[in-house]
C-alpha cells in the first residue's frame, strides 16, 4: 500500500506526487527562524502559525491542540560530566502535540541521537508515539548510505565516477540511449545528470513504484523518458550543466551498482558492501525486499542503525578499525560540493543559499547556519522530516527522526544544533 504521499504514483500534478517534498517552499519560510534557545521561544512561534499552515497541506486532517505538555519523554546522556544536552529534549519535546495528524510544525513524536568520532552516544531522548528504538521510513534520507555503498565499488575499482554509465549497463537488462551517453556517475550521485528532476514534467512514475516493477525495468522506463523537462513544451535539461534533485538518478545509480558487483539484488549489495561491516541490523532495509527498491527513498531504520554510517563518515571511512570507504574518497569526493558553478533547477531545501552545495546525498550547510561551529555541516534530511546531520569541525553527529514533512525536521535540526555546538564548545 502507498505510505503517504511519499508513494504516490507520478503525475503531472505536483500536488499529487511523491513527495511531501513539493510543500517545502510553501512551509519553510514558515518555520524558518533563528535558533531556538529555549522551549518558550518554540512554543510560541508554533502556536501562532499552527492554523496558517493548516489550509495548505493536502490531506491534512486538522487536529485541535498546540504542543503537548504532557507527552512522554524518555532521555539518557553519556557526554561526561561538563555536558548538559537535556535542554535539547525540552527544545524537540516543543514540537510535541496529542492532535491527530497533526500540521507541519508539529509531530506525534520524534527521537533523536547524538554521537561523536568513536560512536559513543552522548545523549538520546524520545517523545510521544516514539522511542529511540522506533523504526521507521526515512525517505531522502536514504541517499547517503545508498551513495555510500555506491562509493565501495569506486574504492575497488569497479566503478569509476567521470567515465560514462553506458560503459557499465553493456550487457545489462538495459538499453542506454545516446541522448544519456554523457552521464557519469558522479552526475547521477549529485543530481547533475540530467535526469528528470521532482519537480520536473516527465518526472518517472517508477520511482515511486517500488512493488509494481523491478529496478531493472524502472531504470529502463528513466532511459526511455528521456532527459528531465520543466513543462512540456520546455528544452531538456543536459547532462552535467544543473542541479536537478529527484530519485531517478539514485534508481540508476543503485541498478548499476548492483549489475556490477554481481548481487542478485540491492539490498544484497547493500549489506554485502556496508550493511553488515557497519553491523546494521535487519531493522535497517530498502522496501523490505521489494523489486524495485527506492535506492533515494525508501530505507526503514532506527536511530542506533542510521549514526553508525555518520561515525563512518565523521571517521573519513573508518569504522572501528576497519576501513570501508577510503579517505581520499570521503575527503576528494563526498564532501567536495559537486554542483558549484552549475544552474540550479530544483533544490529542495529553502532558501537555497543556507544549502548552496551538494554532493552525493549530502546537502552542504551555508556557515552562517551552525555558526560558531568551525564547521563544515552536512545533511541529509527526508520528505517525512527525518533529518540525519553531521559536523567535522567539532566531530559529532546527530539524528531527528519524526514523521511529519522535512521543514518540521529542519526546524528541529535548528533548534537542536545551538545545544549541542554550545556543549561541545564547553559554553
Amino acid at each position: 500500500m502507498p505510505d503517504r504521499m511519499e508513494l504516490l504514483p507520478g503525475t503531472h500534478d505536483l500536488s499529487m506526487r511523491y513527495r511531501m517534498d513539493a510543500q517545502i517552499p510553501l512551509f519553510h519560510s514558515l518555520f524558518k527562524q533563528p535558533a531556538w534557545k529555549s522551549a518558550v521561544n518554540a512554543s510560541a512561534v508554533l502556536k501562532g502559525i499552527s492554523l496558517s499552515v493548516c489550509p495548505l497541506l493536502l490531506l491534512c486532517a486538522c487536529g485541535g491542540g498546540g504542543s503537548s505538555s504532557n507527552a512522554a519523554t524518555s532521555s539518557s546522556s553519556s557526554g561526561g560530566s561538563s555536558a548538559n544536552y537535556s535542554q535539547i529534549a525540552t527544545n524537540l519535546k516543543s514540537f510535541v502535540t496529542s492532535a491527530n495528524n497533526p500540521p507541519s510544525g508539529q509531530v506525534n513524536g520524534y527521537a533523536f541521537m547524538l554521537i561523536d568520532q568513536k560512536g559513543t552516544v552522548l545523549y538520546q531522548t524520545a517523545a510521544g508515539n516514539l522511542s529511540t528504538d522506533s523504526v521507521i521510513a526515512i525517505a531522502s534520507a536514504s541517499k547517503l548510505p545508498s551513495a555510500l555503498a555506491i562509493l565501495t565499488l569506486v574504492d575497488g575499482g569497479k566503478l569509476s565516477l567521470d567515465t560514462p554509465v553506458s560503459t557499465y549497463l553493456a550487457g545489462s537488462a538495459v538499453t542506454w540511449p545516446q541522448s544519456m551517453a554523457a552521464i557519469t556517475l558522479r552526475m547521477l550521485l549529485s543530481h547533475t545528470s540530467g535526469l528528470p528532476g521532482l519537480n520536473d514534467y516527465n518526472y518517472p512514475p517508477c520511482v515511486s513504484d517500488y512493488e509494481g516493477t523491478t529496478l531493472a525495468q524502472c531504470v529502463q522506463d528513466i532511459a526511455d523518458g528521456g532527459l528531465g523537462i520543466a513543462t512540456s513544451t520546455s528544452q531538456p535539461y543536459q547532462p552535467g550543466r544543473q542541479f536537478d534533485y529527484g530519485g531517478a538518478d539514485f534508481q540508476v545509480a543503485g541498478y548499476i551498482a548492483t549489475f556490477v558487483s554481481g548481487q542478485p539484488s540491492w539490498q544484497d549489495f547493500f549489506n554485502a558492501a556496508i550493511g553488515t561491516p557497519l553491523g546494521l541490523s535487519s531493522n535497517f532495509s530498502y522496501d523490505a525486499g521489494a523489486p524495485n527498491p527506492r535506492i533515494a527513498g525508501g530505507v526503514s531504520t532506527d536511530a542506533a542503525d542510521y549514526v553508525k554510517l555518520l561515525q563512518l563518515v565523521l571517521n573519513n571511512g573508518n569504522f572501528n578499525g576497519t576501513q570501508l570507504i577510503s579517505t581520499s574518497t570521503i575527503a576528494n569526493s563526498l564532501e567536495v560540493n559537486q554542483i558549484d558553478g552549475v544552474s540550479v533547477a530544483f533544490n529542495p531545501l529553502v532558501p537555497n543559499s543556507d544549502y548552496p552545495g551538494y554532493s552525493f546525498g549530502l546537502f552542504f550547510s551555508s556557515p552562517s547556519i551552525y555558526s560558531p561551529s568551525p564547521g563544515p555541516e552536512f545533511s541529509d534530511p527526508g520528505a517525512f522530516g527525518t533529518t540525519p546531520w553531521f559536523d567535522t569541525g567539532l566531530e559529532y553527529g546527530a539524528i531527528i527522526m519524526i514523521n511529519q514533512d522535512t521543514a518540521t525536521g529542519v526546524s528541529m535540526w535548528n533548534a537542536a544544533r545551538p545545544v549541542i555546538i554550545q556543549n561541545l564548545q564547553g559554553g
